[in-house]
């Protein structure tokens, strides 16, 4: 496995791809999840791409990128221009090296917001991808939807079973199961056959009136237990690519609305006490004084303490994976 950075964790630092990627190199990263291929060339130059991917190759790191949503509830215009422009993006980062392709079905929104029941959103999204089967299958290549608040791994395992786990994948975001109440190492191990793409990212949550509130801390601080959730991930993808996502930010679950409730049929009531319990752990960590109040760490810009936490999540990770056996370059800079 190889730690790097997913570039959302630096975007206030405005940097040009190319700069990124001496950035990565000087902090002893080993690669980055860079988001749509327009924040590579503005024109999706194929000769500009190409250059790009050569340089990240010659200095060892791993790169990945993402396509646009594949939630026709998202899409602005007709589907099928979309789906053009999808199969567009998938040929081009083909042509590049590029078949790890992250993508996401909305957020937190499209689930409880929405005036189409989730439900609708998930078949119709499964009928898009299978649409775009020939032309992934065609490159070996795989769109990874993202756990990013809006779909659990329940609902992606099903979804990727029914559609075909060689055109459909899961980028882990290991805090955001949090916010649906699943356990970070559980999910893990539902979501690891079929895990290419991870967004590393540690919480903490603390009980409110309506559910629990969720804090991004740096990496190795907060609740989650990497420990366990690397070997279920080691277990199936030993190279898998660890892109840490780190940001700051309060995250409200109403956990205790029925409403909430009947969103999360598949949730057991073993696996909601898993919950409670890491939200117990973590209040008492509060009372003790191991970590400042909610809004009074909110408070400290996250820019202020950039550097800190970068170093912190690196070398917590580097550290971790090296204990576990699972930090060992791969030959080839996965795709």
């Amino acid at each position: 496995m190889q730690v790097g950075l997913d570039l959302f964790t630096i975007r206030e630092l405005e940097l040009t791809p190319f700069q990124t990627l001496e950035f990565l190199k000087s902090w002893d990263f080993e690669g980055a999840m860079f988001g749509g291929l327009e924040g590579i060339s503005k024109t999706l130059d194929a000769a500009e791409l190409r250059e790009f991917r050569a340089e990240a190759d010659g200095l060892g790191m791993y790169t990945q990128v993402s396509v646009p949503t594949c939630n026709p509830y998202l899409v602005v215009g007709s589907l099928d221009e979309h789906a053009a422009r999808l199969q567009n993006r998938i040929e081009l980062a083909a042509a590049c090296g590029w078949h790890e392709l992250h993508s996401s079905l909305g957020g937190i929104a499209e689930r409880y917001e929405h005036p189409v029941p989730w439900t609708r959103h998930l078949a119709e999204a499964a009928d898009l991808i299978r649409r775009l089967g020939p032309v992934l299958r065609q490159h070996k290549s795989r769109i990874n939807l993202e756990t990013h608040g809006d779909t659990t791994t329940f609902e992606l395992v099903r979804l990727i079973e029914e559609v075909g786990s060689d055109i459909v994948g899961i980028c882990l975001d290991t805090a955001n199961v949090l916010c649906h109440a699943e356990d970070p190492v559980q999910a893990a191990r539902r979501a690891a056959p079929y895990t290419h793409m991870t967004h590393t990212k540690d919480a903490v949550i603390f009980l409110t009136e309506s559910g629990y509130t969720r804090q991004t801390l740096p990496i190795g601080k907060g609740a989650l237990d990497f420990k366990n959730i690397l070997l279920a991930l080691g277990q199936y993808s030993p190279d898998l690519p660890l892109s840490i996502e780190d940001h700051k930010g309060l995250y409200d679950f109403a956990l205790f609305d029925p409403d909430w409730q009947r969103l999360h049929p598949d949730l057991t009531r073993e696996e909601l006490a898993a919950v409670v319990r890491l939200a117990w752990k973590c209040q008492q960590r509060l009372a003790a004084g191991e970590l400042l109040q909610p809004e009074e760490y909110e408070k400290i810009p996250f820019l202020q303490e950039c550097e800190e936490r970068l170093a912190a999540g690196r070398d917590y990770l580097q550290g971790l994976l090296t204990t576990l056996g699972l930090h060992e370059a791969a030959e080839d800079p996965p795709a």
